[in-house]
């Protein structure tokens, strides 16, 4: 059961939201994603370019292996831009304190 929020809180948070979204999903998560969508770009890559990608495998996993961590990033940015957010809002609403 999660605690009640004070009403400035809920709408502090449902404004933040509107504008900066908290992530959903764990780091661990988003380090996949990247490196599911690196791969795929890869693969329409090689096939746009008529390139087979088992020659380039290497290429393939160290280019993954770089996107895992730029996810992670793109968590951690995502959630920053969340907490601040709702900082802001809950000053604007009244119930918080900036400094």
């Amino acid at each position: 059961m999660m605690p009640s929020m004070e009403p400035h809180q809920e709408k502090a948070r449902l404004a933040a939201a509107g504008y900066a979204p908290a992530p959903e999903a764990s780091a661990l998560i988003y380090g996949m994603i990247g490196m599911a969508l690196f791969s795929v770009g890869m693969w329409g890559a090689g096939r746009f370019y008529d390139l087979p990608l088992i020659p380039h495998l290497s290429l393939v996993v160290v280019g993954s292996l770089i996107a895992f961590p730029v996810g992670i990033w793109l968590r951690k940015k995502r959630k920053r831009r969340h907490v601040e957010a709702y900082q802001a809002e809950l000053v604007r609403f009244g119930g918080g304190h900036r400094s």
